[in-house]
C-alpha cells in the first residue's frame, strides 16, 4: 500500500507540475517553479527516484573527461581518496568510541565524512570521471529498500529524508494557512496547489510508518536481561552510567527511593573507590545489587516495554538521538540556503542573459531605424512611427528584463496580509530598493519557515520521543486536508455571495 500511494504521489507531482508550467507561461509568468514549494517537492521525488529505482551502469563510461581535460585527473582518483578518508575515519572512531555513538555510525549527520554522507561506497569509484551509460534499471520495494541498505547508504538517506521531514510539515504545510489554500474542484490551479503542499506530507508520514514499524519490531524482539546485560558491560568500559545509554533504567530509578538509587549507581562503578578486602566486599555487594537491578528492569520491561528497551545499540535510540529541535532545525536551514542560492544564480543568470539580448535587439532596431531615415529621407519621428510595431511584435513575446512577472515580483506585489500587512511592512522596512527588499525579503522567508517548523515540531517530538507512531503526524495532516476544505467553504460562500448581490442589482435594474 505504501509504495502504491509513493508511486501515485511521484507520477501526479510530474502531471500536475507540467499542467502548472503550460498554464503560467500561458499567463505570462516566469520563474515560478523556482518557488520553495516546487523546490521542495522536486527534490524529495528525486530522492524518492534515487532510493527506489535501482540502476545498472555501464562499466566504462562514454565520455571520459580526463581524455578532454588532462587537468581533471583527480577526479578519476577520488573514489578511492573517498574511501581512504571514510576507513580511516571509521578506524579513527573505533579507537576513540564515545558513548553517545550510536550503533549506526553517526546516524543521521553525526560525526562523519561529508564523502561518506553525500557518496555511497558503491558509487565513489566511477561515478565522477565521466559520463556513464544506463543499461537497465528495477524499481525496489520500500520495505526492500530498508532491508538492505548499506551502512553509508543509511547515512545518507537519513540526512536526506530528515532535512525533507522539517520543510514538509513546516513551511510546505503553513503555506495552507498563509495562502489560505483551498480545495476547489472546479479549480485546477487551487486543487493541484493543495496537492503540492499536502502529498509531501502523506507520503513522508507512510514512510515513517514503516520505519517505526520497523523499531517496533526489533523492540520485541529483544531481551530485556541480556540487554541490561551488554549495556552495563558497555558502560562500565566507557566509565559512564547505565542510564545514559538505557534511558529505561534512568526512569526506573527515578520512580525507586533513595537507597536503591544509589545502590544501583554503585553497580555500575565497581572498584573505583575501595583497595583491598573492602574492594572484594564491594565487588560481590555490587555483584548482587546489579542481579536485583536487572531482575528490577526485566519486571519493568514486562510492562512499559518501549520506554525501557529503547536503548544503546537500536533504531529507536538513533532516532531518538538524531530527531532534536536544533539537529532538523539546521538541516532545514541548510536546504533553505541551498534553495536560495540555486533560486538567485538562476534567476541573476537568466535577468543578465535577458538584459543582454534587449539590449541587441533595441540596437538592431536602431540600426534599421536609422538606415530607414538614410533611404526614404523620412524624419526620425516617421521612422519611429513605422518601426513600432516592429518593436513589439519582436519584442512582445519577451519583452523588457524590467517588465516580466516573475515570482519574487509577483509576492512583492500580492504580499500576505495585503501591502499594508505586517510582512510587507517589515520587507520595506529600509526603503523599496531591489537590493535591500530582496534582502529582508529573505529574512522574512526565513523567519516564516522557523515559526511553522516551530509550531508543527511538538508533533514531530511526540512521533519520535513517546509514541514511536506516525499517528500524530498523520492528524496534523489530517487537519490541514480540513482547512483546505473549510477555505473551499468559505470561497464557495463568497463567491455566492457576489452571485447573489449581482443578481439583486440585476432585478432592481429591470
Amino acid at each position: 500500500m505504501v509504495d502504491i500511494i509513493v508511486w501515485a504521489y511521484v507520477i501526479g507531482l510530474f502531471i500536475f507540475m507540467s499542467c502548472k508550467y503550460m498554464a503560467y507561461r500561458l499567463q505570462g509568468l516566469h520563474y515560478f517553479f523556482l518557488d520553495y514549494c516546487y523546490f521542495h517537492n522536486s527534490v524529495l521525488m528525486c530522492f524518492l527516484l534515487w532510493r527506489l529505482v535501482d540502476v545498472k551502469w555501464s562499466e566504462q563510461p562514454i565520455i571520459s573527461w580526463s581524455a578532454h581535460m588532462p587537468l581533471s585527473r583527480w577526479l578519476h582518483g577520488y573514489g578511492d581518496n573517498a574511501s581512504n578518508l571514510a576507513m580511516s575515519t571509521a578506524v579513527h572512531a573505533v579507537d576513540n568510541e564515545m558513548w553517545w555513538r550510536p550503533i549506526l555510525t553517526g546516524t543521521p549527520i553525526r560525526r562523519d565524512s561529508w564523502a561518506r554522507l553525500i557518496v555511497p561506497s558503491a558509487d565513489r569509484d566511477y561515478r565522477f570521471d565521466g559520463v556513464y551509460l544506463p543499461i537497465s534499471f528495477e524499481i525496489l520495494t520500500c520495505g526492500y529498500v530498508l532491508a538492505h541498505l548499506t551502512e553509508a547508504e543509511v547515512i545518507s538517506s537519513f540526512m536526506f529524508f530528515f532535512t525533507l521531514l522539517a520543510g514538509t510539515f513546516g513551511p510546505i504545510l503553513g503555506a495552507i494557512f498563509m495562502w489560505r489554500n483551498a480545495l476547489l474542484f472546479h479549480s485546477f490551479d487551487r486543487m493541484s496547489s493543495c496537492y503540492l503542499h499536502l502529498a509531501p506530507g502523506i507520503v513522508q508520514s507512510l514512510l515513517l510508518h514503516r520505519l517505526f514499524t520497523s523499531a517496533r519490531r526489533e523492540i520485541e524482539s529483544l531481551d530485556a536481561g541480556r540487554l541490561y546485560e551488554n549495556v552495563t558491560g558497555i558502560a562500565k568500559q566507557l566509565n559512564v552510567s547505565v542510564g545514559r545509554l538505557l534511558p529505561g533504567v534512568h526512569t526506573l530509578m527515578y520512580n525507586m527511593g533513595d537507597v536503591s538509587t544509589a545502590a544501583a549507581d554503585s553497580a555500575t562503578k565497581v572498584g573505583s573507590t575501595h583497595r583491598g578486602p573492602a574492594r572484594l566486599i564491594s565487588s560481590v555487594y555490587s555483584t548482587l545489587t546489579a542481579k536485583q537491578q536487572q531482575l528490577r528492569f526485566t519486571q519493568y520491561a514486562a510492562t512499559h516495554q518501549l520506554e525501557a528497551l529503547c536503548g544503546y545499540g537500536t533504531l529507536c535510540y538513533d532516532l531518538r538521538r538524531a530527531v532534536t529541535y536544533g539537529n532538523l532545525l539546521r538541516l532545514h536551514f541548510i536546504m533553505f540556503c541551498v534553495w536560495q542560492v540555486f533560486y538567485h544564480t538562476f534567476n541573476e543568470w537568466r535577468r543578465h542573459a535577458r538584459r543582454q539580448w534587449w539590449k541587441k535587439r533595441l540596437a538592431k532596431l536602431e540600426r534599421h531605424q536609422r538606415e530607414c531615415v538614410h533611404l526614404t529621407s523620412a524624419t526620425e519621428t516617421g521612422a519611429e512611427l513605422l518601426h513600432s510595431p516592429a518593436v513589439m511584435s519582436e519584442g512582445g513575446g519577451r519583452g523588457s528584463p524590467a517588465e516580466r512577472m516573475t515570482s519574487y515580483k509577483w509576492m512583492m506585489a500580492h504580499p500576505p496580509g495585503g501591502r499594508k500587512g505586517i510582512l510587507a511592512r517589515f520587507v520595506l522596512l529600509f526603503g523599496e530598493g531591489r537590493l535591500p527588499t530582496t534582502v529582508m525579503f529573505q529574512v522574512t522567508q526565513w523567519l516564516l519557515h522557523m515559526f511553522f517548523f516551530t509550531c508543527s515540531y511538538p508533533f514531530i517530538h511526540v512521533c519520535f520521543h513517546y509514541m514511536l507512531s506516525a499517528w500524530p503526524l498523520m492528524v496534523l495532516m489530517l487537519a490541514f486536508a480540513l482547512l483546505c476544505v473549510y477555505n473551499a467553504a468559505c470561497a464557495n460562500h463568497k463567491w455566492i455571495s457576489k452571485l447573489q448581490q449581482t443578481a439583486s442589482k440585476g432585478m432592481e435594474a429591470e
